[in-house]
Order: C-alpha cells, then structure tokens, then sequence
C-alpha cells in the first residue's frame, strides 16, 4: 500500500505540476486582430493583446504556427497608451516601441511591467497571405493552434478582415474554425470574426473565399475548382469540424463513465484488502480450512514469508508433524531480542499419504538420514552477533531456502490455478485492458477536439508498445507510471476544458487501479468466501479468545491467529484464557514472531522469484535481511 500511495504522489505531482499557480501569471482577456489585404495578396496586420499581469515580467511573446512563420517579415511590437485602445484607430502619439527578438516561430518582446494591465501592438506583413485563382481568392488564416505556446484561454477575440475593393456582401464567404467562434459581420469590403474564449491549445482559424477581381496585382493561376464549389467544400469541411465539437459533451461523459469505473474497481480491491468488515463469511469456516488454502488466501496467492509454515501446519493438523516450542539456538545465546523458545518440528508417518507439494516440503525442510526427522527454526537464521567465519555460509544457506521456498511456492500457487481458484493472468488482462481504455478514450477526446489521424493514433501506439513491454515483464512497477505520464502530456497539448478535467481523472482513477490490482486474483466463490472468513475471523481475534472450543480447537484457532496475524513483528495481544497445555500458548505469551528473529539475521542475496503471471517466467532481484517482505508548439502567445 505505500508503494501505491508513493506512486499515486508521483504521478499527482507530476500532472498537477503544470496547474499550479507560480509566483507570477497572466491572462490575456481581449484580442484584436485586424488585416489589410493588399492587392498584390500581401496582409499588413495589427494585433493588439490586452494583458493582466500579476507580478514582474520582462518578456511578453507572440508565436506562429509553421505555415505561417516564414510570412512573417517586419514584426515589431508598441506597448500603447490610453484606455481601451481600438486596433485600427491607434495614434502614434499612444505608441512605445519595445526591443524584439525572433527565435524559431517565437517573437520575444522586451518589457518592465509590474503588477498592471498592459496592451501591446504587433504589427507586422503576412506574405502570399492570399492565394488567388482566375475567378475567387483565398485567405486561409491559423492564427492560434495546439501547443505549448496556446497554453491559456485568449478571452474576447476579433479578428477582422479588410479587402482591398468592393465586392458585395453577398460575394465573401467566411469561416471560422474555434469551438467558440462565428462570423459577425460581413461587409462589402471586409468581415469580422470573434469568438468569446479561444480556449488553450485549441485552434482558431479562419478562412475567407471572395472574388479575385479586386486583387489586381496578384498572378492568378487556374481554380481547382470553381468559386461555388470551393464554397461548398468548406461548408461541408466545417460542419464536419462542429460535428466532433459536438461529441465533447458525450466524450466527457465517456471519460468521466471510465473514470468511475476504475474508481469502483479500486474501491472493490480496497475493501478486499480491509480486515475490518465482512458482508459474509463465518470465522468457524477458518477452523475447517486447511492453513495452506487460508495463507494462499490471505495473501492473494502472492508468496509470503510464512508460506513454508502454513505447509508445516497443515502436516500437524493431519497427524505427520508435532509442533514443539523449542529453547533458542545456543548460538544465539547472550544475543540482544532473541526470544526465549522458537518453533520445533518433529516429522513422523501419519496414516494419510502426503500429497505431492507435500513430499516436497518434508524433504526439503526434514533432513532424510537422521533418526528422528526434525526441523528447528534457527535451523535456516542467519549468524549470530560476533559469528565472522561463517557469514558466507550462512548466506548460502538463506539463499538455498529463499530458493527452494520460492519454487515450492510456485507448486502449490500452480495447483491453486489448475483448481481455478488464483489467477495470475486475469490481472495481467485487467491491467492491460486499463491501457486499451485509457488509450480508447483518449483517442476519442482528441477527435472531438479537432486532432489529426496521426493524434488520434498515437495514445493507441504508446498502449500497443507498453502493452508490448508489459508482457515481457509484468512486474516492472515504472513502466505504466511512463505510459500515463506520456498521455497526459499529449492530453495536455490537445485537449481543454471540461475534457481536460476529465481525462486527468481518467488518469489517476487507472493509475490508481493498477496498482491496487494484485499480481494474482481470487476467482472463485470459495476463496471469496473464505477471504470474508478471514476478516470475521481477525476480528474475532480482537473480541478474544472464544469459549467453548476443544483442545483440538484451540489449538487449530492459535495455529491460524498466528498464521494469519497481519504484524511482521508482534503476535496479536490474546484476550481471555488459553489452555496452558498448548505449544502455541507460551508462544503468544512471547508476544515477538520468532520468525521474524530469524529474518532480522538474514543478509542480502539474489535469488530468483516466480512472476505473478501463470507461466513459468521468472525475475531475479535482491534482497535484503530483516525485512517480511507535430511541428512546433503552434502560435499563441506568452508572457515571462
């Protein structure tokens, strides 16, 4: 749980890095973009931007799209004087010309403004604005589009057309391309656009079609297609463009669906994970399974330190093993938090077979060749305090049992499979159904909002190539972490608004889905029963001890309340009497788990573990002693 809560806090800062306020910021709540269109098709352009700047800022800046950055020619910017300047109608008088700097598809502008409001004047001649043919004229303008330099709204924007003649009314046909924008007016000679908000990273476009007579200094070369039919294909290629701004309210709702469907999954795998409340089970059904089915159980199948003990107690219960608390290896003798007695076992033949797994275990733990089979728990510590000749060998030796531990982990895990019991695989599908859906609902967001085939693919390329890594290493925890940094990066760059609140949603619910998931899942209605069994039953433990058990009983409910104690450390406080007679009595009046004693004298080694799919994979890892366990950034403008 705290590898989730740390990842989770690294993915939150991350993505919320971006909204958070710094110690100066800006808006820029009025726009005015005026164009003169010469007759040659040239465009001198006035834009006059009205900033609120909170703080200091030497820089403001002005970005063009690429298409349009090498018809820029002449860019030069005036800090005006006066309230509410109209673009258009400005004096030289009311102008202060700044220093400008040309970087790429960026115009840096040089200023000192403190704490106030400011507008400032660009001025500049688009070359080859228009592109003019035998019967009409186009003027196909972006002048805002996605990317790191459209990262605000742009509030109240104008943006105005004068041709050089008179054509008609009737004769210029506009369009606008933003989610908020309309034709105002149109003129005889001229058209005005606006929109109330050009949102961040959206495009605002327009596009006007009139009469190429007026544009008497201008080669014209052949129509495509004649003045009609240009006409018509932008009213179709238009409504198109509103069409998919239309879906943003059902993408938002699809987004907002998969979100809360994460959520509950989480909140699902939550509650399995809680020991506090069980809508059913019985803590009577815990005495009546056996200790390895409970342990597989408790831990979801995953391996745990304790895995070994829960074969051994399962022997005991069947009459092959007798569970003695023995006094501390002499070795140990003299050691700081040694406990007094730690576990015994002594094997003997029982009148039931042993199973395979089984077999196993007593002839990895019983050493074959002694006169009496015995298995004392200092038996696999590590060395004592002041022990220097034989570190290596005590090494050796955890590693040999962390080993052999492992694979007869994996026998009995894959027995659990076979009986349908575990499944490792259902939630490496899970997990890679949470990319397909984040990629499938983040392709969809960004159709709605206008983005290229290339856009709309790429969240599925990163899902196939992640899914594709996924599968060669399920366990690798850093690997999804990239997948949603990625996507929220390319969410960031195309997607605004309410979408965008959504999506970031989307994010941390299957971030935080994944890795809730378990590296293997219960699916069957007996481990789902047994695991609420479990929970009834640690707060039994909680209440006390009960009464009215028999020996046999007892000593089956301390075998489990030791099994399933959810402290690496500390043995859960027994309330009421326990019979006396009972090995595992003096062992809770100890309070310390002498397993983890033994822990705490391991070192580090290598050793190989079993992965959480169903297959035979495998990872190697440490461990350690003591422990349980597309072209540019688009044109916008900027402030700094």
């Amino acid at each position: 749980m705290k590898k989730i809560i740390a990842i989770l806090i690294t993915i939150t800062f991350v993505i919320s890095f971006n909204a958070v306020a710094l110690a100066k910021s800006y808006t820029i709540d009025e726009v005015q973009i005026k164009g003169w269109v010469q007759p040659n098709g040239d465009m001198v352009v006035n834009e006059l931007f009205t900033y609120t700047l909170d703080g200091n800022f030497s820089e403001l800046t002005r970005s063009f799209p690429d298409k349009h950055n090498r018809q820029v020619e002449g860019f030069e910017a005036h800090i005006v004087s006066g309230k509410h300047p109209v673009v258009g109608e400005i004096k030289g008088s009311m102008l202060n010309t700044v220093k400008v700097a040309a970087n790429g598809t960026t115009r840096t502008v040089k200023v000192d403004v403190k704490d106030k409001s400011v507008s400032v004047l660009y001025v500049y001649i688009m070359r080859g604005a228009v592109k003019s043919y035998e019967t009409y004229s186009d003027l196909d303008i972006t002048f805002f589009e996605r990317g790191a330099n459209h990262d605000i709204d742009y509030k109240n924007v104008t943006i105005a057309y004068v041709l050089p003649g008179d054509v008609g009314d009737s004769k210029i046909h506009g369009f606008m391309y933003d989610q908020n924008g309309k034709v105002n007016n149109v003129y005889r000679n001229g058209i005005v656009f606006t929109t109330p908000n050009s949102q961040a990273h959206s495009v605002t476009a327009t596009r006007t079609f009139f009469p190429s007579s007026i544009m008497t200094e201008q080669q014209k070369g052949a129509a495509p297609v004649s003045f009609e039919q240009a006409v018509e294909q932008e009213k179709e290629r238009l409504e198109a463009f509103h069409s998919k701004v239309a879906l943003t309210p059902i993408a938002s709702t699809s987004v907002w669906g998969g979100s809360l469907l994460f959520l509950f999954g989480a909140v699902f795998l939550l509650f399995m994970r809680q020991k506090w409340f069980a809508p059913f089970g019985n803590p009577a059904h815990v005495l009546q399974t056996d200790p390895v089915y409970l342990s597989f159980i408790n831990h979801n199948g995953d391996y745990h330190p304790k895995s070994f003990l829960s074969g051994i107690f399962s022997l005991a219960e069947k009459g092959h093993v007798d569970i003695q608390l023995a006094p501390s290896a002499d070795r140990f003798k003299g050691q700081l938090n040694v406990p007094e007695k730690t576990f015994a076992f002594q094997f003997k033949k029982g009148t039931q077979p042993l199973l395979a797994y089984e077999k196993k275990l007593v002839t990895w733990l019983f050493k074959v060749g002694l006169t009496t089979r015995k298995f004392h728990l200092h038996d696999i510590a590590g060395k004592a305090d002041g022990e220097k000749d034989r570190e290596k060998s005590y090494l050796n030796q955890q590693y040999v049992f962390e080993k052999t531990h492992y694979k007869w982990h994996g026998n009995v895990k894959a027995l659990m499979v076979e009986a349908r019991t575990v499944s490792g695989k259902l939630s490496n599908v899970l997990k890679q159904m949470i990319f397909v859906v984040i990629a499938l609902l983040m392709a969809f967001a960004v159709y709605t909002a206008g983005g290229s085939g290339w856009e709309i693919a790429f969240p599925f390329i990163i899902a196939i190539l992640v899914i594709g890594l996924f599968t060669q290493n399920p366990l690798n925890k850093w690997l999804p972490i990239v997948f949603f940094i990625i996507l929220f990066f390319v969410m960031r760059q195309m997607i605004t608004g309410d979408l965008y609140i959504a999506l970031t949603a989307l994010l941390l619910a299957g971030t935080l889905l994944y890795y809730m998931l378990p590296s293997t899942l219960l699916t069957s209605l007996n481990a789902l029963y047994t695991k609420m069994s479990i929970i009834k039953f640690h707060k039994q433990i909680e209440r006390g001890f009960p009464l009215g058990l028999t020996i046999e009983e007892q000593e089956r409910w301390l075998t489990r309340a030791y099994l399933l104690n959810s402290s690496h450390k500390k043995l859960p406080e027994i309330k009421n009497g326990l019979a006396g007679t009972l090995p595992f009595t003096a062992l809770f009046a100890m309070e310390a788990d002498p397993l983890h004693f033994v822990q705490s004298t391991w070192g580090a080694t290598r050793i190989v573990k079993a992965s959480s799919s169903d297959g035979g994979s495998a990872q190697t890892f440490d461990t350690g002693g003591g422990g349980g366990g597309s072209g540019g950034d688009g044109g916008g403008a900027g402030a700094d």
